[in-house]
């Protein structure tokens, strides 16, 4: 069974902080309940450098424990939706991108993803992805981080591995979003890509934006969710089982 190369294409889009990001996301959401800050006063964080912001706002989502990412990444012309729920080291997420789908979970410290047919069909020959599709059904496949290409798509969930730059950082312009105060944070690495990070409570990273129609949101600040669970038994297959077949 051979998926590296739709993996890693998915792997690379979603945990890379300048992957050619839009400038269309969806309006910010301000957190509520005990989790969500006053955002009335200054918090200083725009008088810090760019690194410093950076890392401010990775500690800001590690204190909050869980937050939510959505929208839409370009890699390489390639547009790919993201919905992702991250609480601690548990998370659920879903990628899309030409018709393939695939859901990611992470919970217990076991780790499972669930393809569509197209996403098998695409990411092998025709024939086998349509084997694989009928033996797996709508069952979650374990065991997938054993191999390195699903392993690095499960990065996805980790806030360092999110939140990183592919060049040097600079501190860009002052705006609203969502009417939150914030300051942009620029990639060398891609000049169209601009993180957003408040200014006011708590350092959250608000939006991701860049070059075309692309672009991620960050909301949902301390929030409990419950639809992280691990799935029923008989709704698991082992991938270690299906490549021994």
């Amino acid at each position: 069974m051979s998926t590296k190369v739709a993996l890693i294409a998915l792997a690379a889009a979603a945990t890379t902080l300048a992957g050619c990001q839009g400038d269309k996301a969806d309006t910010v959401q301000p957190a509520a309940g005990p989790a969500a800050s006053p955002v009335s006063a200054t918090s200083g964080v725009a008088a810090l450098s760019a690194d410093e912001i950076l890392q401010r706002a990775k500690a800001a989502l590690t204190r909050a424990k869980s937050y939510r990412a959505k929208g839409m990444l370009d890699m390489e012309g390639q547009k790919t939706t993201i919905d992702l729920k991250v609480s601690g080291e548990n998370f659920t997420g879903s990628m899309s991108f030409g018709g393939a789908e695939v859901e990611l979970l992470a919970v217990g410290g076991k780790k499972y993803l669930r393809p569509n047919d197209k996403f098998w069909i695409m990411s092998t020959d025709a024939e086998q992805g349509r084997t694989l599709a009928r033996t797996i059904g709508d069952r979650w496949v374990a065991g997938a981080d054993k191999d390195q290409s699903f392993a690095d798509l499960f990065t996805v969930g980790s806030i360092e591995a999110f939140l990183k730059p592919t060049g040097a950082l600079s501190k860009g312009e002052e705006k609203e979003v969502g009417g939150v105060p914030a300051i942009g944070l620029k990639d060398a690495g891609d000049p169209d890509s601009v993180l957003y990070v408040a200014t006011t409570g708590e350092p959250y990273p608000l939006q991701l934006t860049g070059k075309g129609d692309s672009g991620m949101v960050f909301s949902d600040f301390g929030a409990a969710f419950t639809d992280i669970k691990a799935p029923a038994g008989d709704k698991v297959v082992d991938l270690g089982e299906l490549a021994g077949k």
